[in-house]
């Protein structure tokens, strides 16, 4: 930066991770200076946490991209980005026209979801050409939280919030840390003065999770579950309030179907035997029973550990069993601060059902491995390597990835690998060449959060209020680098592909920029886009707040619809867990006399996923994603913190970092996801980190429903090594 360069400072929100906090930003000759939180802002009240200060390190650290790449002969060389969209068109096209459109596939990452143009128009491209083969993060994080409500239903209203809340059960997730538990959950905009002020106001949070993390740290009541058995606890707190008639029996005699046959499926759960099976104390579980009952207001919501682990979607089940059985749902008359969010279209919310679907489950377009369906547009993303092994009709060829490390993120490393060496047409739109991309055949550089107009679209209809923050672009990208949705309008226009958007189409080579974008998206939302961009920063729009409106009139289908509690299925679920000896005992090749350690899944503060790893100042702040283990399981082994140590599954093993950590239960191993690299590069571990999902097993415990396989509880062998 010259001397005399003049910083001017421009607001934005942060979109390292999907908190979106609200941050002023020093700009001086096109470079960040620095990031701090917005006092004033009415949501964010100043808030930033460390990874969204060092956004300007992330925009201009050393291996950033400015130019987009092409493998040739093994090695990569710089290409123009124009030139490569020829090429890349072309080859796509030939790739269709000989197989078909479901040869092409799209995997949006997590940093997809941190943009409000990316995803849209990747579904809307793949719509166009006719490409089922489409694919995100959300189907290896918490596809449960989706699938669930299809056979339980869910309620229109919504459950009751968290700040207004009596009590509150956190089960796997640590918000403090991580982002948005929902629904329901300790929001994660500002999430401590939040947590403070509901203590404050009286709040009884009970946390149950195998680490006594930040937040059990706030807890009334911890229950330290053995990892990987949430369903045999949550049928046992639900067994203890059935058996103390404490359901409200108003909401569930007008509203709910199954009572006796979900009290009939929980029944073997007696306290003994979960206190032994889960490891937690029957007069622990007793509590949480009495304190959750009690309320008389508050939710359950679940985070990202329970979903990875076995037996996920009947774990997220039964967390709707315990808000039904207690009637934790808005009713009529009740304020609604945020109808919905801002940007979607106005309408009525009603104290009423939205009716169970279970029969979407198995219908519509199949994988073709583990007879597994495609869900709310997206395909399973534990099936995608194998769709590109499995020859035939329908195997994918080409793979379009966005916002996302398909290497250290898909589980089942050495069969991703695998897979996406096999592939004819790999394109990758990333800002570095992360493990992902050195794979590619090319690379087209990306623009980040700062370089683009955006909105808060994922959390949109998670703040307490009616919220938004439009933001403009606050320094410009290099020539070269393309958003995300430029990778299917460049494509679209050398295809002859007509993109449809809810406020539009694109014809093939329109001249568009990203607001237009925006404008055809979010047409329906609340407050016109034109609106939106007169603000400077976020603002609250109390004006758009409302009340539950009474049901329908009761010959409509959805006033008539009933909540269930014990669909197809739900009794056998329950009937399998409770023979087993453990979870682990669904992962192939389990041993339980050389498995004894749980391998469990964590956030980390400093990075999101493998984002963030790329800097020195964050990754410095971690070390690498350490082993986490009780001291005592350390003596017992003969390690000490700072010792190598090899983690060996069932399906295959690993290298980490050993590390102390008393708030770890015994018996479980704690690390971070998404670290390391290839499995071939024999980088350090005490510096790089290491794959998790290389220990991953996608075709033995995987979910029947999301396909997403145990990916936290794996069942592990620990031994410190030598040498």
């Amino acid at each position: 930066m010259k001397p005399d360069s003049t910083i001017e400072t421009r607001r934005s929100f942060c979109r390292f991770c999907h908190a979106g906090c609200a941050i002023d930003v020093d700009v001086a000759a096109n470079r960040v200076v620095a990031v701090r939180g917005v006092l004033d802002d009415p949501m964010y009240e100043g808030y930033t946490c460390i990874k969204g200060r060092h956004l300007g390190d992330q925009h201009h650290h050393d291996a950033r991209l400015y130019n987009s790449l092409k493998k040739i002969n093994g090695s990569f060389a710089p290409i123009s980005t124009s030139t490569a969209f020829d090429e890349i068109a072309q080859r796509v096209a030939a790739l269709i026209e000989r197989h078909g459109p479901r040869t092409l596939a799209t995997y949006c990452g997590t940093a997809a979801f941190q943009n409000a143009t990316g995803l849209p128009v990747a579904k809307a491209f793949h719509r166009a050409i006719g490409s089922p083969s489409f694919y995100t993060s959300v189907s290896i994080d918490q596809p449960a939280k989706f699938v669930a409500p299809m056979r339980h239903g869910s309620w229109q209203a919504g459950v009751q919030p968290f700040e207004s809340s009596a009590v509150a059960m956190v089960i796997g997730c640590n918000t403090l840390v991580s982002t948005y538990s929902f629904p329901g959950g300790l929001p994660s905009f500002n999430p401590l003065v939040r947590l403070r002020r509901a203590k404050a106001n009286g709040l009884r949070l009970i946390v149950i999770d195998p680490r006594r993390t930040e937040l059990a740290q706030y807890a009334d009541l911890f229950l330290q579950v053995r990892p990987g058995e949430d369903p045999t606890l949550l049928a046992g707190i639900i067994r203890e309030i059935l058996a103390n008639d404490a359901i409200d029996h108003e909401f569930v005699s007008q509203w709910v179907n199954g009572l006796a046959e979900l009290a009939r499926a929980v029944e073997p759960f007696t306290l003994d035997y979960v206190a032994h099976r889960a490891g937690v104390p029957a007069d622990q579980v007793r509590e949480a029973a009495r304190l959750f009952a009690a309320g008389p207001t508050g939710s359950v919501s679940t985070g990202t550990g329970p979903n990875m682990a076995p037996h996920s979607t009947l774990t997220e089940h039964l967390s709707l069993c315990l808000n039904t059985l207690c009637g934790r749902y808005m009713r009529a008359g009740e304020p609604l601060l945020n109808p919905g969010g801002v940007l979607t279209a106005s309408a009525p919310i009603r104290a009423q059902v939205n009716p169970p679907m279970p029969h979407v489950l198995h219908r519509g377009t199949p994988q073709r491995v583990r007879d597994l369906y495609i869900h709310h547009g997206e395909a399973p993303t534990s099936t995608l390597a194998d769709e590109m092994l499995l020859e035939g009709h329908g195997q994918v060829r080409a793979l379009l990835t966005v916002g996302g490390n398909p290497v250290v993120a898909w589980p089942d490393q050495s069969k991703t690998v695998e897979a996406l060496r096999s592939l004819d047409l790999h394109v990758v739109i990333d800002a570095q060449v992360s493990a992902t991309a050195q794979l590619a055949h090319y690379v087209i550089a990306s623009t980040l959060s700062l370089e683009r107009p955006d909105l808060p679209t994922s959390i949109d209809p998670w703040f307490g209020e009616a919220y938004t923050n439009y933001t403009p672009a606050v320094i410009e990208p290099a020539p070269e680098m393309r958003q995300e949705w430029q990778l299917y309008t460049e494509l679209a226009a050398r295809l002859d592909v007509t993109i449809s958007l809810p406020g539009g189409d694109i014809a093939p080579g329109a001249s568009v920029n990203a607001d237009d974008i925006l404008d055809l998206i979010y047409v329906r939302s609340k407050v016109p886009l034109n609106e939106l961009r007169q603000q400077h920063g976020g603002r609250l729009y109390p004006e758009l707040a409302t009340t539950v409106q009474a049901a329908e009139a009761s010959t409509a289908v959805s006033a008539t619809a009933r909540l269930e509690l014990a669909p197809d299925g739900i009794e056998s679920e329950l009937a399998a867990v409770f023979v087993e000896h453990s979870s682990a005992e669904v992962i192939a090749g389990f041993d339980p006399s050389r498995h004894t350690f749980r391998l469990t899944s964590r956030r980390l503060k400093s990075v999101f996923n493998s984002s963030g790893r790329e800097l020195h100042a964050l990754r410095n702040k971690e070390g690498t994603n350490f082993a986490h283990m009780h001291p005592d399981d350390l003596v017992a082994l003969g390690i000490v913190g700072g010792d190598t140590v090899e983690l060996a599954s069932p399906r295959g093993s690993i290298r980490a970092i050993a590390k102390s950590a008393p708030d770890v239960r015994q018996g479980t191993v704690s690390m971070a996801h998404a670290w390391g690299g290839l499995p071939d590069n024999d980088g350090d571990v005490a510096v790089f980190g290491s794959t998790t999902s290389m220990l991953v097993d996608t075709e033995s415990g995987y979910d029947p429903f999301t396909g997403i396989p145990v990916m936290s509880a794996i069942p592990v062998q620990v031994r410190g090594i030598t040498g």
